[in-house]
């Protein structure tokens, strides 16, 4: 709030297009009062990106002066909040009045049923929106979905509509029926729809392609098929990996393509063959179990050109987990890049139930302490405890690992992992930058953290980067720690993205 104020006192908002400040869970209240006060004179804010940053309904008033202000705005990212369908009701009336509004994404909010007819009005009043995102809305279901459907019917530029993991079946089907039927004609955009990672069948995706003209522009993606110009396909994973690595011969973006364990078993063959070069492979939010993760670790064992992988959002579970440590012990020196965040691996949500505690633990201090080349692992939201936190501070204190960054962010640690942890901070030298927000740490927590970046400054190895925001002390707390060592700020931030 306090630095709101600061550029607000300076006007240091008035000009920017390009407004992207995520993962604050602060932002909000008084804070979120203040960011709108800043902007109220900027009329050429496009782009505005706060997801993560634990909205909810009683900020949606002020979200919507904000955006209400903003009449160049074009894409409004809110993902991962806690905003509802009270929240969205308060936000409606603005949103259908932003004449510029191109890109709306809800992802992973608290939308339920009554959410999607709020959706459905807004798309029915926009004459610019082009793509709404309402993924992991699980409680969404059949009648949220039908809305936001019934509203694309007449949509002439919708172009884009993501329901993945909303929790609907083959009730759904009626609805794209009308969709496909009514939605025809040179008028309309072409429109594709994803509906990933639900319990829909062939059976029944069989029965809207019947129902679809053969001109039509519409494609529906569910999981291993597709329906396009009024047949059922199996989704030609060898095609759209050749068209993305045509891009990019270095990258391939799989991200919320509703890649499933089967896919992997088409996916690597096309890895090791034409495009071998391939340094980065994103199958973020997707539906990947141990199987999945098992078979990309296979691939990993024999490839040395990709440099980085993310599997976050999954449900690789303790399996696959176990799977990518082995490999990255006993075989693979080219990974550097790891990210397994959003999948259940420890504690009692593991989705895997094979692997017993010890096991799991003996495998975190495996990857921190032994895995050759690995720099960034990240482990936000995977159940880690105080347990997992002494398991990674022996491994940290061996010095023998080369990690240099590491998120544990959104798990349950507390005072007492934070400060174990802290003491193999302390002595590891490799380590430049550590996620712990939005756990459950309070202050003293916070000054053995506080007081491991004072150990390390003093030591010629400073941390660079440290993010304790959202636990149950605030930044002050932190501030005043290490304002009380007489710190300097110059290498420590207080956000890690």
């Amino acid at each position: 709030n306090e630095q709101m104020g600061i550029l607000n006192t300076h006007r240091g908002l008035d000009h920017v297009r390009r407004l992207q400040i995520p993962c604050n869970p602060a932002l909000h209240g008084n804070a979120l009062l203040t960011l709108t006060k800043a902007l109220e004179k900027n009329s050429n804010l496009y782009f505005l990106d706060i997801g993560i940053c634990n909205l909810t309904d009683d900020d949606c008033t002020a979200l919507a002066c904000l955006a209400d202000t903003s009449t160049s705005l074009q894409f409004l990212l809110l993902y991962s909040n806690k905003i509802s369908s009270v929240g969205l009701k308060i936000m409606q009336t603005t949103l259908q009045r932003l004449p510029c509004l191109k890109y709306l994404q809800l992802k992973q909010n608290r939308l339920d049923a009554s959410a999607g007819v709020v959706i459905g009005e807004i798309i029915a009043s926009s004459h610019s929106l082009e793509e709404v995102d309402l993924a992991r809305n699980r409680l969404l279901k059949n009648d949220g979905c039908a809305s936001v459907l019934k509203a694309a019917e007449s949509s002439t530029s919708l172009k884009r509509i993501v329901l993945n993991k909303t929790g609907v079946d083959d009730g759904l089907m009626p609805h794209l029926t009308s969709l496909v039927r009514k939605r025809s004609g040179e008028a309309f955009s072409p429109l594709l729809v994803l509906i990933h990672g639900t319990c829909i069948t062939r059976p029944a995706l069989l029965q809207v392609a019947s129902a679809m003209p053969t001109d039509s522009s519409i494609t529906i993606q569910s999981g291993l098929y597709m329906v396009e110009k009024g047949h059922v396909l199996q989704r030609d994973f060898d095609g759209e990996i050749s068209r993305l690595a045509e891009k990019s011969f270095e990258e391939v973006n799989l991200d919320e393509h509703g890649v499933e364990d089967e896919h992997v078993e088409r996916i690597v063959p096309l890895l090791e063959g034409d495009h071998c070069g391939i340094k980065l492979l994103k199958v973020r939010s997707n539906s990947l179990h141990s199987r999945g993760a098992s078979l990309f670790a296979n691939f990993l064992s024999t490839n040395s050109t990709l440099q980085a992988i993310d599997l976050s959002e999954n449900a690789i579970g303790s399996g696959g987990f176990i799977s990518m440590v082995t490999v990255l012990v006993k075989s693979n020196r080219s990974l550097q890049w790891l990210d397994l965040s959003a999948n259940s691996i420890f504690g009692s949500n593991d989705v895997d139930s094979t692997a017993s505690s010890i096991e799991k633990q003996d495998n975190l201090g495996l990857v921190v302490s032994r895995s050759c080349g690995l720099k960034f692992l990240g482990l936000g939201r995977t159940g880690m405890g105080d347990e997992e936190c002494a398991v990674i501070s022996d491994a940290l204190s061996t010095n023998t690992g080369s990690l240099t960054v590491m998120k544990l962010n959104s798990n349950t640690i507390t005072d007492q992992g934070a400060t174990i942890l802290s003491r193999g901070v302390a002595r590891n030298a490799k380590l430049h930058s550590l996620s712990l927000g939005s756990n459950c740490i309070g202050a003293e927590g916070t000054t053995a953290i506080a007081r491991c970046v004072e150990s390390r400054e003093q030591c010629g190895h400073p941390l660079r980067c440290v993010w304790m925001g959202g636990n149950k002390t605030d930044s002050s707390q932190f501030y005043g720690c290490m304002l009380d060592t007489t710190l300097s700020f110059g290498s420590v931030s207080t956000a890690m993205k």
